[in-house]
C-alpha cells in the first residue's frame, strides 16, 4: 500500500517589512565620491557603464530578431539594475524573480506603477506555503501587472485550486509549465507521463490557465563556441515546443508562450543562431547573468572580458615567493565555491601587471592567488596591493555582499551604492 501523501503545509504570510536592508542614503553619503582604494575589502564593484551596455546589447538584438525578452533579476537583485534591464533598448515589460522579496521589491520600485513592468514570473516551482504572499503581491499590483507562477506537478495545481476555493479568489492563476530538457533540475521531460498529468490537471482546473512552457538549459554553460551554444538553443526550443504539442493533443487551443534561455543560449539567439520553425506558440527569450557576466560566461567564448561588469576588490595580505603564491582577503564567502571551465575560483583582471594570476584556492575568509596555468610572463604582486577578481559565478558572488559599489566606464570613483534584496 502506498503511503498517504504528506499534508499540504499551511500558507504563511511573511510581511516584507520584517526583512530589513542597509540604508541606501547613508551608504551614498559615506562612500560616493571616494576612490575604491579607500574601501574596506572584500568589496563588490559594479561597472555601471558595462552593465547598461550589456542590457542594451542583448535586449536590442532580441528585438531585432522579433523575439520577446524576459529579464531575470536574480543575479544582482537591485532596484537600480532592474530599472536598467527594463529600460534597455525598446523596453522590457516582463521580468523573472526567484524569491518573494524580489517580487515585492519589483513592485515597490515603482516599475509596475509607472507602467514599465506588467508581467512578473515567480520562477520557483510553486510551494503552497507561498500562496498568501503571492496573492497579497498580486493584490498590490491590481490590474497593472500579473504575477505568473511555475508548476511541474499536479499537486501544485491542486493547491492553487484549493486556495482559490478557500479564499474566493476570482482571478485565474497564470502558469508556466516547467520543462526539463536534460539538466535534471526543476521540470519534467516534455513527453513524459507526468507532463501529460500536469497539463491535464491545468486544463481541468476552474482556476488555472496555462500561459506557456518554460525551460532553462543550464547545460549550455558547457558551450565553448557560438555553434555549440546554438545547438543547445535549438534543443531547448524543440523541448518546449514538444511539450506544447502534447498540450495541443490534449485539447488546448489557446496560444502559448515558449520561453527558453540561459545566458549562453541567449547570446546564441541574439548573435544569429537559427530558431526552429513550426512552433506551437510565440518564442520568448529569457536570461539573467547577461547584465554582469563572469568567468563561466567568458569560458563559453561568447563573452569577452570587456563585457564583464562585476569584480571583487580584494587586498593582498601576504606573499609567498618560495611557492609563487599570495594570499588575499576574498574567500568562499566573497566569491562562492562555484567553479567552471576556467581554472580556479576567479580571475584577476586588475591591476594590469597582475592579470596572469588566478584565485586558485579558497577558505572561508581568504583566498590563495596562484600563477595562471600556461602563463610564463607573471608579474609580481605585493603585500597591501589591491586586486580586482572576476568571480566564476556572478549570481552567488552578489549574494555574498550587503551592498555594491558602483563605478562608471573604468573609472575608480564610487558613483552610487546599490543595496541588493535579501531573504526568501
Amino acid at each position: 500500500m502506498s503511503p498517504a501523501p504528506a499534508p499540504t503545509p499551511a500558507s504563511t504570510f511573511t510581511p516584507l517589512s520584517l526583512l530589513s536592508l542597509p540604508d541606501k542614503p547613508a551608504l551614498v553619503d559615506a562612500f560616493v565620491g571616494k576612490d575604491i582604494s579607500a574601501l574596506r575589502t572584500p568589496a563588490l564593484i559594479v561597472d555601471r557603464t558595462r552593465f547598461r551596455q550589456n542590457c542594451e546589447r542583448v535586449t536590442s538584438q532580441a528585438e531585432k530578431r522579433g523575439m520577446r525578452f524576459r529579464a531575470h533579476v536574480k543575479t544582482h537583485k537591485t532596484a537600480e539594475g532592474t530599472r536598467m534591464q527594463v529600460q534597455a533598448a525598446g523596453g522590457v515589460r516582463a521580468l523573472i524573480a526567484s524569491t518573494m522579496p524580489e517580487v515585492w521589491q519589483i513592485i515597490l520600485s515603482g516599475l509596475v506603477a509607472e507602467g514599465l513592468v506588467d508581467d512578473i514570473l515567480y520562477s520557483m516551482p510553486l510551494a503552497a506555503s507561498r500562496l498568501e504572499d503571492i496573492n497579497d503581491a498580486q493584490s498590490k499590483c491590481g490590474d497593472k501587472a500579473v504575477i505568473r507562477l511555475m508548476v511541474d506537478h499536479p499537486e501544485q495545481i491542486a493547491a492553487l485550486d484549493a486556495f482559490s476555493r478557500r479564499t474566493g479568489r476570482k482571478q485565474r492563476w497564470s502558469v508556466f509549465m516547467k520543462v526539463d530538457g536534460g539538466g535534471r533540475r526543476a521540470g519534467v521531460p516534455p513527453q513524459s507521463e507526468q507532463m501529460r498529468d500536469n497539463i491535464k490537471a491545468a486544463l481541468a482546473s476552474d482556476h488555472v490557465d496555462i500561459y506557456g512552457f518554460y525551460s532553462h538549459f543550464g547545460q549550455s554553460y558547457a558551450s565553448k563556441s557560438l555553434s555549440k551554444a546554438s545547438e543547445y538553443l535549438s534543443g531547448e526550443v524543440e523541448c518546449v515546443n514538444s511539450a506544447a504539442k502534447v498540450a495541443r493533443d490534449l485539447g488546448a487551443t489557446h496560444p502559448f508562450v515558449l520561453s527558453v534561455g540561459a545566458t549562453p543560449t541567449a547570446h546564441a539567439a541574439t548573435q544569429g543562431a537559427g530558431i526552429s520553425e513550426g512552433l506551437e506558440g510565440e518564442l520568448e527569450l529569457h536570461a539573467g547573468c547577461y547584465c554582469m557576466n563572469d568567468c563561466q560566461q567568458m569560458a563559453t567564448s561568447l563573452v569577452p572580458p570587456s563585457d564583464v561588469s562585476i569584480s571583487i576588490l580584494s587586498t593582498v595580505v601576504s606573499v609567498y615567493p618560495h611557492r609563487s603564491e599570495a594570499m588575499c582577503d576574498a574567500g568562499a564567502l566573497a566569491v562562492s565555491k562555484d567553479t567552471g571551465p576556467l581554472p580556479g575560483y576567479g580571475r584577476v583582471v586588475s591591476p594590469p601587471h597582475a592579470t596572469t594570476w588566478d584565485l586558485g584556492r579558497i577558505s572561508q575568509e581568504h583566498g590563495t592567488l596562484v600563477h595562471r596555468p600556461g602563463e610564463s610572463d607573471v608579474g609580481e604582486i605585493h603585500v597591501g596591493e589591491l586586486v580586482r577578481i572576476v568571480p566564476q559565478h556572478a549570481c552567488l558572488a552578489c549574494a555574498a555582499f550587503p551592498w555594491f559599489y558602483v563605478v562608471d566606464d573604468g573609472d575608480t570613483t564610487v558613483k552610487d551604492v546599490w543595496v541588493p534584496w535579501k531573504g526568501w
